[in-house]
């Protein structure tokens, strides 16, 4: 991809963001193309961003408790014997929405989805197997950790298209270029036809209007 049109897109993004009390998140839109999404694959995607977030994502790790000292990088740690403790509906959706990845033991896993797959479900929370969210018995999961904080997961589905998290405002202008361009790469080598199936893309800051690369 054209980093000289990355550059010249987050430089016009500059232009039109309004200060605000917080660093604002800056997004990447990407529309497909000649794409029939009902026959497509889920494009399901995990990337690790090389300029790192900005902020770190956070992370919740649902194990037993043999597996408690392992998983103490985690930002909380739900133990098995606990998850009865979550009976209410309201405090299984504000964990679901609280963190942005859930870590479970692999014998955990029909305990975790008997009791918290119905809300964490929909909103993309269960954790996966495919970004390694699935562990072991008595892991060590800090390395696990250390790559999920930086990593983001990108869908399309039904929809031909996609919208996610690059960094925020006050990164540096390379450090964007060179985390959109990772994001480009890794969905590029998975679409039917490449690059040929990019259409439009756009970046954004959390309050401002879309920019067109």
């Amino acid at each position: 991809m054209d980093e000289k049109s990355i550059t010249k897109a987050i430089t016009e993004l500059r232009t039109i963001i309004k200060k605000r009390k917080f660093s604002q998140t800056i997004d990447l839109i990407v529309a497909f193309k000649d794409i029939d999404m009902t026959k497509a694959p889920k494009l399901e995607q995990y990337v690790n961003l090389p300029s790192g977030l900005g902020k770190d994502m956070k992370i919740c790790a649902l194990v037993g408790n043999e597996s408690e000292d392992g998983a103490k990088s985690a930002d909380r740690v739900i133990l098995s014997s606990n998850f009865d403790k979550f009976k209410e509906k309201r405090d299984i959706k504000k964990l679901a929405r609280e963190f942005d990845y859930f870590v479970a033991q692999a014998d955990m896993m029909p305990k975790v989805a008997q009791i918290f797959g119905r809300y964490f479900g929909p909103i993309n929370r269960m954790p996966s197997p495919k970004a390694g969210c699935v562990i072991p018995p008595r892991s060590n999961i800090a390395p696990l950790i250390g790559r999920l904080r930086n990593t983001i997961r990108l869908v399309a589905n039904k929809i031909p298209m996609f919208q996610v998290p690059v960094g925020i405002e006050t990164q540096t202008d390379a450090e964007l270029v060179k985390n959109i361009v990772t994001v480009m790469n890794s969905v590029e080598n998975v679409l039917p036809n490449g690059k040929n199936n990019i259409g439009k893309i756009y970046i954004k800051s959390t309050m401002s209007k879309a920019v067109q690369i």
